[in-house]
Parts: structure tokens; sequence; C-alpha cells
């Protein structure tokens, strides 16, 4: 199956990555994948480094009539049977690019289509999108997001020498002593909730560190309120792929107070490394958590009783473990990155409109 991924985020986001990725993902198991974006941007520079092997190609013009044409010009050439976005206004671009010589997939964001917001599917440029093409909306219910897993071989190096411990060694072991945080792009409420929490926690945990995900520009204003609590001294900050690269990390739990994308990716990374994950029940990714099983759904601004299944968490090995063991099982089942793959390509061949053979299919048996 021929797919475009199309589009004109300016930058670098975890959304835009988890398109990107998927799309390689796709072109990994077969199907013929190009990627198109703003040309000369920061997106197509971070595609063009993170996956060489993806072709890209530039969407040129500053006005919506110019991206157009170049968008036409992109299908025109590639011809794909379908064309995977993710925001209303790369939907419409698709559906003007593609007409009837092919199908749109949009994928929506966590949290984007909430209820107390008006239905995005009844704005004029969803209406106009889907009278100009096939399109198929991904995402809404269930959500659609996952994120690629530690390396197989390390999972089942891990798996191995967890059964080859005993528990009497595994409970000898030093519990971790940090607290990750992923907060928002500009500081929030929450994020000042996790902070006066964690502060809590230093004066239970003295040895107890703070690493802020992100990047350190965006984060100064969280850094002055953490300042402010008298946290300086505890506070770290390491970027996002600390957490979403990494085999394995030295953390106890990981607070997202990110909402959207951002959170569901951030709480996904942490359940697959087997870290207990606190969520604010208000976030749109809350759903993923099982409260007191992998983690905790926090009430708003329910400070002590966070602070105290978190000390409680500190001090129990056994806990920490078991907690940390179902995050990683729930992440398997709800969220693993195979099966959204898996849905992904089914969905685009879907919307391709005739059920175009996809090497990211299984194949099945069926008896004669």
């Amino acid at each position: 199956m021929r797919v475009l991924v199309l589009t004109t985020a300016a930058s670098w986001t975890l959304s835009v990555r988890l398109l990107i990725t998927l799309g390689a993902e796709l072109a990994a198991r077969g199907d013929i994948v190009t990627v198109a974006c703003l040309s000369r941007s920061a997106v197509e520079r971070a595609v063009e480094v993170t996956f060489p092997r993806l072709p890209v190609r530039g969407i040129a013009g500053l006005g919506a009539f110019a991206r157009i044409r170049s968008a036409r010009g992109i299908v025109a050439a590639l011809r794909p049977d379908a064309v995977l976005v993710q925001s209303e206004a790369d939907t419409l671009l698709a559906a003007m690019a593609t007409g009837r010589r092919g199908g749109v997939v949009r994928r929506w964001a966590v949290g984007e289509d909430a209820p107390d917001r008006h239905p995005a599917a009844r704005t004029w440029r969803t209406r106009l999108a889907g009278s100009r093409t096939r399109l198929t909306s991904w995402g809404r219910d269930p959500i659609a997001v996952s994120w690629p897993g530690p390396a197989s071989r390390h999972v089942r190096a891990e798996e191995r020498s967890s059964e080859e411990r005993s528990s009497e060694e595994r409970s000898s072991e030093a519990m971790p002593t940090a607290l990750w945080i992923v907060p928002p792009a500009e500081h929030d409420e929450r994020t000042a909730v996790a902070l006066r929490a964690a502060a809590r926690l230093v004066g239970r945990h003295p040895s107890l560190r703070i690493v802020l995900l992100g990047e350190l520009a965006a984060l100064q204003s969280t850094r002055v309120h953490a300042a402010s609590l008298g946290l300086t001294a505890f506070v770290q900050v390491a970027p996002i792929d600390t957490l979403l690269l990494a085999d394995n990390i030295d953390a106890a739990a990981v607070w997202v107070t990110a909402d959207g994308d951002d959170g569901a990716i951030a709480t996904i990374a942490a359940m697959q490394r087997g870290i207990p994950v606190v969520v604010p029940a208000a976030l749109a990714c809350s759903s993923m958590v099982a409260s007191r099983i992998t983690g905790f759904v926090m009430p708003d601004a329910d400070i002590p009783t966070v602070v105290a299944e978190l000390a409680r968490l500190l001090s129990d090995r056994h806990e920490y473990e078991a907690m940390g063991e179902a995050a990683r099982s729930r992440a398997t089942r709800l969220h693993g990155w195979p099966q959204f793959v898996d849905d992904a390509a089914e969905v685009l061949s879907r919307a391709s409109g005739s059920r175009v053979a996809s090497a990211a299919i299984p194949p099945t048996l069926t008896s004669v």
C-alpha cells in the first residue's frame, strides 16, 4: 500500500513524532511510505535525521492556496492509496490535494474531542474535507495512541534476570529515589500541585530527586515555582527522550501533568518500563491508569492522599515491583505498539476504498 503521511506542523512535537514513527514502522513492514511536511521546517530536518531512509517531500508556499497546489503536486507524483494526518487543517489540505483518488485518515489526538468542546466533526473544514474525499476518523473512541517500547532484546533479558533473582534479593535492592514529573509547555496548576506534593515528600525522604522532563527554556516558570518551595537543590531537568528512548529508568514514579498526546505518550512510556504513574483525574489520559494497581489517579488538589500513597510506595519494594509489573502488563495489553500499527494499517486500507493488500496487516488462515 502507498501511504502519504502529511503534516504542516511547525515543530517536532510528540504528536508529530508519533505520526512519523508510525509511518516509519509501516515502511519497515513493507508499505511504501512518504512524509510530506513544510519545506525547510524543523519537522523536515528532524525526519531526515531521525528516519534517514524515509522519503520526504517538502510542501512549499506560505498561504493556503499555495500549499494546496504544492500538496496536489506531491499527490499526483506519488499517487498514494491513503493519506494519514492528525489535525483539522491538515485534513482539509489532504482532502483538497487527494480528492477521490484516495482516502484520508485523520488520527485524533488524545482528548482533542473533549465533551465540553464543540464537536470538531461539525466544523466547516471537516465538512468540506468530507465532501472532497473519503474521510475516515481514527482515535475518537477508543483513543488511538501508543509508543514503541524498550528494545525487545532488553525486555527479554530483563525478564530473565527478574525470574532468576529470588524474592529476597529483590527486596534487598534499594528503592529508586527519584520522582519524575512530565509537565506541559506552560506552567499550570496541576504542575504546581505536583511540586507541592514533591516538597512534602522531600520532608519524609531527604534523598528524593525531582526530575522535570522537557526543554529547559520551557520549564523556566516551573523551576521558579520549585525554587519558591525550597526545592532548588532537589530539582534536575532532563529531556523527554530520557523517558521515551531509555530501556530502563531510575524512577519510583512518573507524575504526568501534561495533557493530550504528550501526557498519554509519557504515561504509556513509563508503564512500558514498569514505573507507576500518577495522573490527575481531569486529564484525558487518566483512563490509562488503573488507580492503586498500575499507579494513582489523583483527584483534583488532593495532595495529602497522593503524598501518603507515594511515601508508602517509596518504602515498600514489594508494592513498587507489583505495581510496576501491573503497569507493564496493562500497557502491553491495551496500548501495545504492534497492535497500534496493525490498527493503523487496517484503517488506512479501509480508507483507500479498495482494501489494498498491506504487508503491515498479518495474514489470517481461512478454512476452505
